[in-house]
């Protein structure tokens, strides 16, 4: 089963499993990635007659007819998967005034990958991205990009590597227009602008919008219309400072799971860099997390590695139970430590502790927990007081 099929068959999946609205955004990625007009008209169709949360079975046909004649096309992936994007090699910036310095950093993107940078403010992310952006002339090291082979000019450099701020300059104009003159600066026109102009609005949940100006929709469209635009221009890298601060819990996971679905492309994959305060979200789909501080790396690792042998395991958990009682129930467990951070406590058990001793004993001594996590190998355990 090539690895379309394997895309075609994860839409049929949720589909058959009532995850429609997910299906549907699976759904317009294999229709991209045909890179065929048929194709894109034949799901916008679809997406026009899915008005709720219910699936009629006529809708449900449809939509599983289109998969069979995707699945008779011949989609290849190319041959960018595990080749380096970006190299970045003891790369250092210090200002001209002020006391802030970045460390030498080192690291390497590949095609499909992500890493996440997290931290607390001041420490660096922004600096980070504006070096890798070439926005900021770096004092020392080097960055070697690979999509330079291909480059004539600084410029044609900088299009391919696509930077994102916090804040998102205002735009003129109604959101479709913009899309729209975005394809034809890139020599897309007639049908094929409008179509893919189109796709790219139903991807990122923007249908609803797509003919409303700047002051008609809220800031969290805003950041939907900023990545929708840079996505039409088919990146090498996108580099993005906080893209989820202006989104609810519930979009920010929802955007970061579409950008990493779509970062595996099999006709324009690319690479991402993020920065954020929302750990959890962004730790679930990067490949590698940089934990900045005081403009040094102070943790760096991806998220695949083995936790090393003798590291201790850590707990976040909240309760009401005091200091003493929890002492009383997790001494039999290999509890070496507990903090107090937040509002929450953070017990630091011996290397080799079990999950199933820990909840043994949270049940055994009728602890009443409204949330616990195992920290040990998220950068959450370095923004413990």
């Amino acid at each position: 089963m090539s690895e379309f099929n394997l895309k075609t068959k994860e839409v049929r999946d949720y589909m058959l499993n009532g995850d429609h609205h997910l299906g549907l955004r699976r759904l317009l990625d294999c229709a991209m990635d045909t890179g065929q007009r048929n194709f894109y008209v034949n799901v916008l169709n679809l997406l026009t007659q899915y008005n709720d949360n219910s699936l009629a079975i006529s809708q449900a046909k449809e939509t599983f007819d289109l998969l069979d004649k995707m699945d008779n096309l011949k989609i290849s992936s190319g041959d960018k998967s595990g080749q380096v994007l970006l190299n970045a090699k003891d790369i250092q910036k210090q200002y001209a005034h002020g006391n802030f310095k970045m460390s030498p950093v080192s690291f390497e993107l590949k095609y499909n990958e992500v890493i996440g940078l997290v931290g607390e403010n001041g420490n660096g992310k922004t600096t980070l991205l504006r070096m890798l952006c070439k926005d900021l002339k770096i004092d020392n090291g080097q960055i070697k990009y690979k999509v330079e082979d291909n480059c004539h000019s600084d410029y044609e450099l900088r299009t391919k590597l696509i930077y994102i701020p916090q804040r998102v300059p205002k735009w003129f104009g109604s959101l479709m227009d913009n899309l729209n003159f975005t394809l034809s600066m890139h020599g897309i026109k007639g049908e094929e602008n409008v179509l893919r102009a189109e796709l790219i609005i139903a991807r990122l949940g923007l249908r609803p919008y797509k003919h409303l100006n700047w002051n008609r929709i809220s800031s969290g469209y805003r950041t939907r219309f900023e990545l929708a635009k840079a996505l039409l221009r088919q990146p090498e890298i996108m580099l993005l400072d906080e893209p989820l601060s202006n989104l609810d819990i519930i979009s920010q996971q929802t955007i970061l799971q579409d950008l990493k679905h779509m970062s595996g492309s099999l006709q324009h994959p690319f690479g991402i860099i993020l920065s954020s305060q929302q750990l959890y979200e962004v730790e679930k789909i990067s490949d590698m997390v940089i934990f900045l501080k005081n403009g040094a790396p102070q943790y760096q690792g991806r998220q695949n590695e083995v936790q090393s042998e003798g590291m201790e395991i850590i707990y976040e958990m909240e309760t009401d139970t005091n200091r003493e009682i929890l002492q009383q129930a997790f001494n039999s467990t290999g509890l070496k430590s507990i903090q107090y951070n937040g509002g929450v406590y953070v017990l630091h058990f011996e290397s080799g502790t079990s999950s199933q001793s820990v909840f043994k004993a949270i049940a055994q001594n009728d602890i009443q927990v409204r949330y616990i996590r195992n920290i040990s190998q998220s950068s959450r355990r370095f923004f413990i007081n």
